[in-house]
């Protein structure tokens, strides 16, 4: 499986849980982790790939590039965004319309610094950044976690 970096480091620290703590749940070295948080693992085990999102509490697919089209609807469907008269789906916003309408939790400064790293979904069509609402869902689902259980020996 492809390890899918970012999305494993967002889901680790919205848990607010250091690499040491991730190692002691899953005995996965934290050298290795914090490898793969950096992408630079290729690829990873099914069974440790397993075991990092049962302890992180979230499915194999949120962490992986192979993403399941099922889990990957189910949690871009629970993320309402209004829709206002005469809307659709290619409605581009700035980084000023999503963080003025609080559909991010950062402020349009924070949200260009995030694509530029690409850490986030985001158009750059002509050198602007854009959102679609499917880019500001689909961002959304990389905090989107469950409480933490510490796996049973």
């Amino acid at each position: 499986m492809r390890p899918h970096g970012p999305a494993f480091k967002a889901l680790r620290q919205a848990q607010h849980l250091s690499l040491r703590a991730l190692q002691g749940a899953t005995g996965i070295d934290r050298r290795y982790l914090s490898r793969l948080e950096r992408a630079e693992v290729n690829a990873i085990e099914a069974d440790r790939a397993d075991a990092l999102a049962g302890a992180l509490g979230v499915p194999t697919a949120a962490i992986t590039d192979e993403g399941d089209p099922a889990v990957t609807a189910v949690i871009t469907e629970a993320i309402e965004i209004p829709v206002a008269a005469g809307d659709d789906e290619l409605t581009r916003y700035s980084p000023e319309d999503v963080a003025g309408k609080k559909w991010l939790p950062w402020s349009a400064r924070k949200i260009r610094e995030l694509v530029y790293a690409r850490k986030i979904y985001a158009h750059t069509d002509g050198g602007r950044i854009t959102f679609t609402r499917e880019d500001v869902r689909r961002t959304s689902a990389l905090g989107a976690i469950e409480p933490f259980h510490k796996p049973t020996a």
